[in-house]
């Protein structure tokens, strides 16, 4: 019997582990959905899955620790189609109703079980397919991929043709391995350095100068979690727009997903305290169909500033946008390692972390029950639908993030955001959409809009305790005297602005410790751990005074961290462990996390995610997160 085939992640798989990772991991699946007519027998559609997951050994693959401490991929060999039968006929509103039970229902990430599919009867006498996996498996490109060509290999052995007659080649997550781990991958990765490093250098420390809580805190109501703030949803739904976009793609030969970027820069630019600071993370995906088809989620990264002037007219920001998204295209590299390795580098190096929220995702192609509609008709009466808003309110894990989704879907066209709600101030997720809906509406030639779209968004000023010091790094001074206090050692801490001779400011430092024998050089590395604090920047200045208490012992060891240096020893390289360091100055590589966070899970500990162990907080501090499980 065959065995399975065991490789290392490909760089798309650690991106879609880690975005996927969490408290609720387990319960981020995905559905695609077929409809068949009574013609087509259910051998037929049995037959075809067979098919489809020998094609794709996305469809065979789980994920597990290998003996090197490392995740990595576990390619099942083709056996028997598991298929669930469902004897109930089932209306429309009940195919609906039976998908919403059934994804949330728990997948474990590192167990499986392999895809699920489900089988029913229409009450119009024909046959629907169900598909549920983890959305670590599959993304929208890859979704799209998979349902045309299910459909036609069901046409093909319908016809009597066979199975694959007329199928692209298929391409394996593994295939890209090889692309990745030898000279060509480590080239890509050098030219996405060299991109991205110049933007966070120039970037303002963070856009949102002001307390945004990333961890949520319990409420008073058992199995709650709140915080300060609320993470929100505003959607705005548009045939006019899907329409209206596309005319403007052809007249001005820029891509719909430029124009949005475009018109979202010029309304943000309204809106966020500090406009310096709007880099852009891009997201796409190499999976699809093409010359090859790829149904893994691969997702690729590339980071990026529109230089739009602030009082400019869309076509101006969508020219900027795209070709900002050109020079991106040409320095972008698979899944996440270059811009969370760059970011920590540079924050580091300025003594400040850099806050980069805003994430933008453009997918031509809907999924699930849209797959059978008809994409290629023109507007007609649709197209003079009202535009649709709703915004919806999470009372959890607001997160320090904004991401744009836009999705191109038959005859609509949805772009929603998820953002943390002080992100806006006084404006409401439903003005911002209003008003780009309505710029983007606009008239279709370049030159500026006679009435102003945007003119309800009002500035977000920067909390009032918050000052931006020179080189566009952005404190909370009493946030920095609370955080050196907290050092081991240190007994007092105070902060003061002083002028630098250029018309800008410096922070210093006052500290008073137990031993006489600290110097600001040491102090101001321990610093670096402090660099998650909000509001936090490590002194331009620094004066130490000795105190007249004996000197604190070392913090106690304790079982957490015992267990965290277990697990992360084996990642780092050797002799690299110290308590009182973090894990990417120690050494550790972002493609490591994901073996460190199931060794931990192993051992009996949560708290921690991918986003703790890459933080700058020494593993002391992250071991004292830690919890029995």
């Amino acid at each position: 019997m065959p065995e399975d085939m065991c490789v290392p992640f490909t760089s798309g798989q650690l991106s879609a582990w880690l975005l996927f990772y969490g408290p609720s991991s387990d319960r981020l699946t995905r559905w695609e959905r077929w409809t068949f007519p009574e013609e087509v027998s259910r051998e037929t559609v049995v037959e075809a899955v067979r098919q489809v997951t020998g094609c794709h050994e996305a469809l065979r693959t789980t994920a597990r620790v290998g003996a090197d401490g490392l995740m990595e991929q576990r390619i099942h060999p083709v056996g028997p189609v598991d298929m669930e039968h469902l004897d109930q006929v089932f209306a429309e509103d009940e195919i609906i109703e039976l998908i919403r039970r059934l994804v949330k229902e728990p997948i474990a990430m590192a167990e499986g079980p392999l895809p699920r599919w489900i089988m029913g009867r229409t009450d119009t006498g024909g046959l629907f397919l169900l598909l549920l996996l983890h959305h670590f498996v599959l993304g929208s490109r890859g979704g799209k991929a998979l349902r045309d060509e299910l459909m036609q290999i069901v046409n093909n052995l319908s016809r009597g043709l066979p199975a694959a007659s007329g199928l692209p080649e298929a391409m394996n997550p593994r295939d890209f391995l090889a692309e990745e781990s030898g000279g060509r991958g480590e080239r890509a990765r050098e030219r996405a350095r060299r991109f991205t490093r110049p933007l966070l250098c120039d970037m303002s420390s963070t856009p949102f100068p002001m307390d945004l809580c990333e961890d949520a805190l319990p409420s008073e109501s058992a199995g709650e979690i709140s915080g300060p703030g609320r993470r929100m949803l505003g959607e705005l739904h548009s045939t006019r727009l899907r329409w209206r976009l596309e005319k403007l793609s052809e007249e001005w030969r820029i891509p719909v997903s430029a124009i949005v970027l475009g018109g979202l820069c010029l309304v943000l630019q309204r809106v966020v305290p500090d406009k310096d600071a709007m880099v852009w993370q891009v997201f796409s995906d190499a999976a699809g169909t093409g010359a090859k088809s790829c149904v893994g989620y691969q997702p690729m990264i590339s980071v990026l500033r529109v230089n739009a002037p602030d009082e400019g007219d869309l076509y101006s920001a969508a020219r900027g946008a795209w070709k900002a998204m050109l020079g991106s295209l040409r320095a972008q590299a698979p899944g996440e390692t270059v811009p969370v390795e760059e970011s920590f580098r540079v924050s580091r190096e300025r003594g400040v972390k850099l806050v980069t929220p805003f994430l933008y995702n453009y997918v031509a192609h809907g999924g699930g029950v849209l797959w059978e509609q008809e994409d290629g008709a023109r507007p007609g009466e649709a197209s003079s639908k009202p535009d649709k808003i709703e915004v919806s309110y999470f009372d959890n894990f607001p997160g320090i993030f904004f991401t744009c989704y836009v999705r191109r879907l038959p005859g609509v066209l949805q772009i929603s955001l998820y953002l943390h709600e002080r992100m806006l101030g006084e404006n409401s997720p439903h003005d911002l959409l209003r008003s780009l809906a309505d710029l983007l509406h606009g008239p279709g030639t370049s030159g500026a809009v006679h009435s102003d779209p945007l003119a309800v968004l009002r500035r977000v000023e920067p909390q009032e305790d918050w000052l931006r010091l020179s080189g566009g790094r952005w404190v909370k001074p009493s946030a920095v005297g609370e955080a050196l206090a907290s050092l081991h050692g240190i007994v007092e801490a105070s902060t003061e602005i002083i002028e630098d001779g250029d018309g800008g400011k410096r922070l210093l430092a006052r500290v008073r410790t137990t031993d006489a024998s600290s110097d600001p050089g040491s102090l101001r590395e321990r610093c670096h751990g402090l660099l998650d604090t909000a509001g936090f920047v490590v002194p331009d200045l620094i004066d130490v005074t000795g105190g007249d208490l004996p000197p604190d012992g070392p913090p106690p060891s304790s079982a957490a961290l015992d267990a965290l240096r277990t697990v992360v020893t084996r990642a780092l390289p050797s002799g690299a462990w110290d308590a009182q360091r973090c894990y990417l100055a120690s050494g550790g590589e972002l493609a490591a996390v994901p073996g460190v966070l199931e060794g931990l899970k192993k051992s009996g500990w949560e708290g921690l995610s991918w986003k703790d162990i890459c933080s700058h907080r020494p593993f002391s501090e992250l071991a004292a997160a830690m919890r029995r499980i």
